[in-house]
């Protein structure tokens, strides 16, 4: 999504500001500035239910660990017919990207890391 809001924010800048505008270069620059801080604003507001967000917490009191958040959506129906596998491997691989802060750890202390992935 970076990567691809950033390549069509250059082009449309480009275009809009830049290539045969009634603009003039310094103008071009300060609107090119008002527009990205109106486009990154509503980033502020993205919001995760486990995680939190910029301004608030996790929703829940309770830390959850990612296995029980991205298996909370299966039925037992559902896990029973092994359709929640997929989850089990994006919740282990999730936690295993989110890097070494301290204190970043949801799992018991007691539980080892899975190694197939």
């Amino acid at each position: 999504m970076t990567g691809g809001g950033g390549n069509l924010g250059a082009v449309l800048t480009q275009l809009i500001f830049f290539k045969g505008s009634k603009y003039s270069k310094e103008t071009g620059i300060t609107l090119m500035g008002v527009m990205i801080i109106c486009c990154t604003f509503p980033i502020c507001f993205v919001y995760f239910p486990q995680w939190g967000g910029m301004f608030c917490g996790p929703s829940s009191k309770t830390v959850a660990t990612e296995e029980e958040y991205y298996l909370s959506e299966w039925n037992t129906e559902e896990k029973e017919k092994g359709l929640h596998q997929a989850s089990l491997k994006f919740a282990d691989n999730s936690r295993s990207e989110r890097g070494g802060r301290a204190g970043s750890e949801t799992r018991p202390a007691d539980e080892t890391r899975s190694t197939h992935v």
